[in-house]
């Protein structure tokens, strides 16, 4: 399954042809530093769910010239709120500015906390940013930190057929593959683009990434999308737990984790199965099938909360009335 990535100096881009050339997502630039604002993302933005692309937005790090706080505020700012299916955000990360590796490494932690920060108060969701980078920066300029690996890895190596992946996520254990750099006559793209291949994963792979899938339907709490085991091996039963979450999700029903069904697994809201009262409920009739105790617990539970909701003073007047003293 294949994307591309885009910034302002790509130039104009006609997202339906890039759709229907093949390819499934895309990344647009969003922002750079603290005060660098990408002049195409708006119109990209909202042309790339237009068309059908499962969108993402990328933010430039600079890890000594701008505050990380920041620049996270400008990012979240700028991207406004995310849409349910949206791909998650992207840190870049690619330079040091001539920082140390602590320095690179506390503010990313910084970058990355206060964007999951702004996405949670916008959405409710906790979703982890992505990490980009590519490995002789990460490995012999970082010294490959191992601060990151359970954030997902997207990681530039050109005219690999499978990319090489730093030691502190472990080999294979990247989503996404940026295999091809500032490439021309991409259809629908009027300069040059950057091309992508996300890294599926089914029946018969193995490592962190299906443990986190794996967790991810465990979370849904739902007997269908039970996957029994988190193991970190994608077994028979974690490829009917996606078929299962796939078919209630109307999305195609292979077993296979793609871009599609990842992001609609990490903005997945159970819907309610609780049935609506049709007639009124009845106090009395509550406390004649009051059985509660080690037989009907949350009974216990139900009068708890009733009763945290009730003002004090109506609650002692209740008393009276019920003792009969008034």
């Amino acid at each position: 399954m294949f994307g591309i990535d885009v910034a302002e100096t790509d130039g104009a881009v006609d997202w339906v042809a890039v759709k229907n050339s093949g390819k499934s997502f895309a990344f647009a630039k969003a922002t750079e530093g603290v005060t660098i604002k990408d002049s195409m993302f708006s119109t990209h933005w909202p042309a790339m769910k237009k068309a059908g692309i499962i969108r993402g937005a990328y933010h430039y790090f600079h890890p000594l010239t701008s505050d990380p706080v920041q620049q996270a505020s400008e990012f979240l700012k700028t991207l406004g709120k995310l849409d349910p299916d949206d791909l998650p955000p992207v840190l870049d990360v690619e330079t040091t500015d001539g920082a140390s590796t602590m320095t690179v490494v506390n503010g990313m932690k910084l970058w990355l906390l206060e964007v999951m920060k702004g996405i949670q108060q916008q959405t409710g969701k906790r979703i982890k940013p992505i990490i980009y980078t590519y490995p002789n920066f990460w490995i012999n300029t970082l010294g490959d930190p191992t601060d990151f690996v359970n954030f997902p890895l997207w990681i530039a190596n050109y005219d690999a057929i499978s990319p090489w992946t730093p030691s502190s996520w472990g080999d294979g254990n990247w989503a996404i593959h940026q295999y091809g750099g500032d490439v021309d006559n991409i259809t629908g793209v009027s300069g040059k683009a950057d091309l992508n291949k996300f890294n599926v994963l089914q029946l018969g792979d193995k490592g962190p990434r299906v443990r986190d899938i794996q967790q991810l339907l465990k979370d849904l709490q739902k007997p269908e999308f039970d996957p029994r085991s988190i193991s970190g091996q994608f077994d028979i039963d974690t490829k009917n737990a996606v078929l299962a979450f796939q078919n209630a999700n109307t999305l195609q029903a292979d077993g296979v984790i793609g871009p599609k069904t990842w992001v609609r697994m990490l903005w997945y809201t159970p819907t309610s199965t609780r049935q609506p009262f049709t007639k009124p409920l009845s106090l009395i009739n509550v406390c004649k099938s009051y059985k509660g105790g080690a037989i009907a617990p949350y009974q216990d539970a139900a009068l708890n909360w009733l009763q945290s909701q009730i003002p004090q003073p109506i609650l002692d007047e209740f008393g009276q009335r019920w003792r009969n003293q008034k």
